[in-house]
């Protein structure tokens, strides 16, 4: 399953600022949730991020996402989003 994830950051964020945090949230929090595979994060020409997101299952990322609303590491690194610019999506990777 592959989650991807495109935002904007808050205006006051800067790359630097997001990349420090995005570290942190993946060594601390993403890195230890049951059944990830590989996550990167790459930033577009116009200002928009996006995150993608391997997971064994689908169960396995509904369950990150869960954990993320009380963990204080996603809570804080999801603060330098801009939350109206969230939209994520789920594909199933095929074979070939």
């Amino acid at each position: 399953m592959i989650e991807v994830s495109k935002f904007r950051l808050l205006s006051d964020v800067n790359a630097e600022q997001f990349l420090e945090k995005n570290a942190e949230f993946q060594q601390q929090f993403i890195y230890q949730r049951e059944g990830l595979v590989r996550r990167t994060v790459a930033s577009g020409l116009d200002g928009e991020w996006v995150s993608f997101t391997w997971w064994r299952s689908m169960k396995d990322a509904r369950q990150s996402a869960t954990e993320a609303l009380t963990s204080s590491v996603a809570l804080e690194f999801s603060s330098l989003l801009d939350a109206s610019s969230i939209a994520t999506e789920y594909f199933k990777e095929l074979s070939g």
